[in-house]
């Protein structure tokens, strides 16, 4: 197999200093007051960033950073509704792709008008949610004029992109209509209906070109969509139907118009319109602070170049939504807060990732789109052993065989399955599995240089669950053709490693790298998890130590971990003298 005559090839690497240095840490458990306080009381605006590949687990820090009572705004500012966050509330649990998570404070939320919204799916997955549970958003949610995301680009995004690359959101094709100044944005709907068809039916002469040069038929993509919904694992909404059985452009044109005009114009559920990026800079002015809840993560936005082929369509990574923020960042003091999951960072869709057990697109080639259908390797608990028993002391996986009674898997590919199911690591969008890996401190360590060091470890409880936990230290460059890469005036050659602090290479590079991991112990016997320590206990060691090796090898401050699934199970962290 493949991956044998890589680990042939990449077995006698030298151990790099990393991996024999001995990381140890002083942290003791501290409080929201006396960690994350000061950070809020020393700025204007707070921004909490994914520090990885999305679905880091947000909600939790900025549930706390929007509680508190010197913020009195929350505003998502770019992206779209491929970007999902899930809050647990009182035991009950909200998936947001637009509404900032902030909306169940009671405080005032606003989505800002770089932001990109289908108005029909938003107001059936979203609003629903807060109209049937009786919270009162009227007075406390503002839309900005946002790109409106029509069905035409929800059927391009499905008909034209590999499965593995799309979330049936249409993002490539509404930031296309963006750059090209075609399409509407949310004030053309409540405007002339004139103008409205001279817009659409401009952008729909595209839609159909687009679909005859590729040869797609509409009820070829009717077809496509029915066999998705018939599997079980996607819902597409009515109206991307009834787009494709519309007819010409003429009465496309037609039934987008009256779809706006009853769905939005019309419709007294839907929320109030505003200049958000006015209220932003007013809510400033009067002294008052605001948080940004920043969508998806560093590594998908499409301005950080190293990802670049497979990134989102927006810049989401911090800079880019303060940048669409529209405020004066020499005024006002801005502080970002980096979101790290762990110990076992993930991804959902195609590119390249050298911290991941497997491939990204494995389970995809394998049409694998749901939890429910990973099959096999259901002992975790053996798997992660083995797992890291498997890696040597130059941090290079062997990877050997795992049996069980559904067959034969390399170990590898065995902890891929079993960490996705036993985390049930999936995409908040697209429900697809998450790819999971180790935590990638190369990655990390850039994250720390772009935004800065304040660091919340979500989901750290999952140590509890393992024997050893892992770090990506190191990646070694393997082409099996024997050619090698260039990034940055580089080139790579195989057998070549690349440390912490070196120039973080290109995708080109990347998909041809492997890990080196750091295997240190876990803390199975002294869980941190929500319910399994008094929360008045000191941290396990192997805890301070995990957490002394993330911050020494990549220069991020950790402030806080997560140790469960509600919006409040956070240990924020102070370090020892």
């Amino acid at each position: 197999m493949a991956i044998q005559n890589v680990f042939d090839e990449i077995k006698d690497i030298s151990v790099i200093e990393a991996l024999a240095e001995n990381y140890s840490g002083s942290y003791s458990p501290s409080s929201f007051e006396d960690v994350l306080l000061p950070i809020i009381e020393a700025n204007q605006v707070l921004v909490v960033a994914g520090g990885y590949f999305g679905d880091e687990g947000k909600g939790k820090i900025t549930d706390a950073i929007a509680n508190n009572e010197l913020v009195q705004l929350i505003a998502r500012f770019n992206s779209g509704e491929n970007a999902g966050h899930t809050v647990m509330l009182d035991g009950k649990k909200y998936v947001f792709n637009l509404t900032p998570s902030g909306i169940l404070t009671g405080k005032v939320n606003a989505i800002g008008s770089e932001c990109v919204m289908d108005p029909i799916n938003y107001m059936e997955k979203e609003i629903s949610q807060l109209v049937n549970a009786g919270i009162d958003y009227k007075d406390k949610l503002f839309v900005g004029n946002v790109h409106v995301v029509g069905p035409q680009h929800k059927v391009l995004d499905f008909a034209l992109n590999p499965p593995n690359s799309s979330t049936l959101m249409g993002m490539s094709y509404i930031h296309a209509s963006k750059a090209m100044k075609r399409g509407l944005r949310l004030d053309h709907l409540f405007n002339s209906t004139d103008e409205q068809a001279k817009r659409l039916t401009k952008e729909l002469n595209i839609y159909e070109a687009l679909m005859k040069h590729n040869d797609k038929d509409e009820q070829e993509v009717i077809d496509g969509l029915d066999a998705m919904v018939a599997k079980g694992t996607r819902k597409v909404p009515a109206h991307m139907y009834d787009f494709l059985k519309a007819g010409d452009v003429k009465k496309k044109v037609e039934y987008l118009i009256s779809l706006y005009e009853e769905k939005v114009v019309k419709n007294s559920d839907f929320p109030k319109r505003a200049d958000v990026a006015k209220m932003f800079r007013e809510n400033l002015e009067k002294g008052n602070k605001g948080l940004i809840e920043s969508p998806q993560s560093f590594n998908l936005s499409n301005a950080t170049e190293k990802h670049w082929p497979s990134s989102t369509s927006a810049q989401t990574h911090a800079a880019g939504v303060i940048a669409s923020a529209l405020y004066n960042t020499t005024k006002y003091k801005t502080a970002v807060i980096n979101v790290f999951k762990t110990p076992a960072d993930s991804r959902v869709g195609i590119g390249a990732n050298p911290s991941s057990f497997v491939p990204q697109d494995h389970f995809s080639k394998a049409n694998i789109d749901s939890l429910n259908e990973l099959e096999g390797c259901e002992d975790f608990d053996r798997i992660q052993k083995a797992y890291f028993e498997s890696v040597g002391k130059n941090g290079v996986l062997n990877p050997v065989s795992y049996k069980d009674e559904s067959g034969e898997f390399r170990i590898n590919e065995a902890m891929a399955i079993a960490s996705s199911r036993n985390f049930g690591e999936k995409g908040a969008t697209t429900g697809k599995p998450r790819v999971t890996g180790v935590f990638d401190c190369l990655s990390a360590a850039v994250v720390n240089e772009v935004q800065g060091p304040f660091t919340s470890i979500s989901a750290l409880d999952r140590g509890d669950d393992q024997d050893y936990v892992g770090l990506t230290v190191g990646y070694v460059y393997h082409n099996p053709s024997g050619e090698g890469a260039e990034s940055g005036g580089k080139i790579y050659k195989n057998g070549d490693i690349i440390k912490v602090g070196d120039p973080y290479p290109c995708d080109q590079v990347l998909k041809h790298c492997y890990g080196i991991t750091k295997v240190m112990p876990g803390w199975k016997d002294t869980p941190i998890g929500v319910g399994k320590r008094d929360p008045n206990d000191p941290l396990p060691q192997t805890v301070q130590n995990f957490i002394g090796a993330v911050e020494k090898l990549t220069g991020l401050e950790v402030i806080s971990v997560g140790n469960g699934p509600e919006t409040d199970n956070l240990i924020y962290v102070k370090k020892g003298e």
